[in-house]
């Protein structure tokens, strides 16, 4: 069984340094593109299914891929991002200028700063764990393919992997890059991560 992961394309508060989480923005000029150049991509891999989360840059993002590999794509609440909270649609100067107090918590220490209004942890975590149930469920299929969100991409392939979940999230996505996970015999294995070969290539 294989899963393909790749993170939405750019979106326009990418673009503009800002927090996301459930905030649904559109992707960037430069987003489509990267959707676009994705869709070849991901092809080649031959995904029988393809979900998304139920967020705008999620669903765009898989538009050209689902067109190009004869599918429906199937957007599910479990694989939307992390929720921030009060951070949502706000940069780091906007943080630094509104919040003080917690801006500073953020730079010493992301993950333990106390948000008001985020997703906590550990519904997070069980919100992964449903994830991967859904994406490992096989019924017939050899590849699915997720096109998510950065920080919920991190995490699970944390917990995919049997990773400490209360110790670092050691892998971050780029937009639009491709990240192939491997479960065989109840072994499972990362065996590319954040490949951006196809983003590289020229259009000519």
């Amino acid at each position: 069984m294989r899963i393909i992961l790749a993170r939405h394309g750019q979106t326009t508060a990418n673009a503009e340094g800002r927090f996301q989480g459930h905030s649904d923005y559109p992707l960037s000029a430069l987003g489509e593109i990267q959707a676009e150049k994705l869709a070849g991509r991901l092809a080649h891999y031959r995904p029988q299914r393809l979900y998304t989360s139920d967020l705008t840059r999620s669903m765009e993002t898989a538009r050209p891929a689902a067109k190009l590999l004869g599918l429906v794509p199937v957007p599910a609440l479990v694989f939307r991002e992390y929720s921030w909270g009060l951070l949502e649609g706000l940069s780091w100067p906007e943080i630094q200028e509104q919040y003080p107090q917690l801006y500073l918590h953020l730079r010493r220490d992301l993950r333990s700063a106390p948000i008001p209004g985020q997703e906590p942890p550990p519904a997070f975590r069980r919100r992964l764990q449903q994830g991967l149930e859904v994406l490992l469920d096989k019924n017939g299929l050899h590849t699915v393919a997720l096109i998510g969100h950065g920080r919920y991409l991190n995490a699970l392939l944390v917990e995919f992997l049997g990773l400490d979940f209360e110790g670092p999230w050691p892998f971050p996505f780029s937009s639009a890059a491709i990240t192939v996970l491997e479960e065989k015999d109840g072994a499972r294995r990362l065996l590319t991560f954040n490949e951006q070969c196809h983003l590289e290539e020229s259009d000519g």
